[in-house]
């Protein structure tokens, strides 16, 4: 899947291009676009690779808004050997004086499935994003699979952040999740949100906040994603 916005006319201009996900346009207007997203097709099954480019031009403002979470399936055994990994690959590029604002919804790896999972944010001069992810260890009644969670932001003066998360529900770690299922994290990048006790505030403009907990509904991040969304946006 692809989305890339450039401010041109009355009205931005917006590419967008259908992979295992699909790009619906919402709104537009001269600098601020609304994309939803949703699946085009069965996901996420043990071998597919999602790959999806993200480009938000100079000035623009793109809200993505997932429409229905994503699960992982258990992967299958073929002649008594395991099918490899799902792979979900973001690359998030904002140019100058851009924002990006992405509030995923979660992200379930169901019980014995396996899944690699980068996000890749570039930021150059003056560009700001609020991304959130959360991560869900199994469905109803399923202790979760295995998921290597990375993330990794740019600035034009090198690495802002760079995080590796590896969980397996079968083998809960203390100090990573121990007994817990959600793995809520937001990221505030090129700007200083407002932050309270516990947020992770990153040498660069930025900061991290995050939630673990046993269930979706319990973290406190709807609100923060709003608040740090609209400083984004001032």
């Amino acid at each position: 899947m692809r989305i890339a916005v450039a401010a041109g006319g009355p009205r931005a201009r917006v590419e967008l291009v259908v992979g295992s996900l699909a790009p619906r346009l919402i709104s537009r207007g001269a600098r601020h676009v609304h994309v939803g997203v949703t699946a085009a097709e069965m996901l996420l099954l043990d071998g597919d690779t999602v790959e999806v480019s993200v480009q938000v031009g100079p000035g623009c403002v793109l809200h993505i808004e997932d429409i229905g979470g994503t699960v992982a399936y258990p992967r299958r055994n073929v002649a008594d050997q395991a099918s490899p990994p799902a792979r979900w690959l973001l690359d998030l590029q904002v140019a100058r004086g851009g924002v990006l604002l992405w509030q995923g919804l979660p992200f379930v790896v169901a019980g014995a499935a396996d899944v690699v999972r980068h996000t890749t944010l570039t930021l150059a001069e003056d560009a700001r994003a609020v991304l959130r992810e959360t991560l869900v260890l199994g469905r109803h009644g399923e202790r979760g699979g295995r998921v290597r969670s990375g993330l990794t932001v740019h600035d034009d003066d090198g690495p802002v952040l760079v995080e590796e998360l590896t969980v397996d529900g079968d083998c809960p770690e203390p100090g990573v999740l121990g007994g817990r299922r959600v793995a809520d994290t937001l990221l505030a990048a090129g700007f200083r949100p407002p932050t309270e006790q516990g947020d992770l505030q990153l040498e660069a403009p930025g900061a991290l906040a995050r939630h673990l907990g046993a269930v979706t509904h319990d973290s406190p991040l709807d609100e923060r994603f709003r608040y740090w969304a609209a400083a984004a946006e001032s």
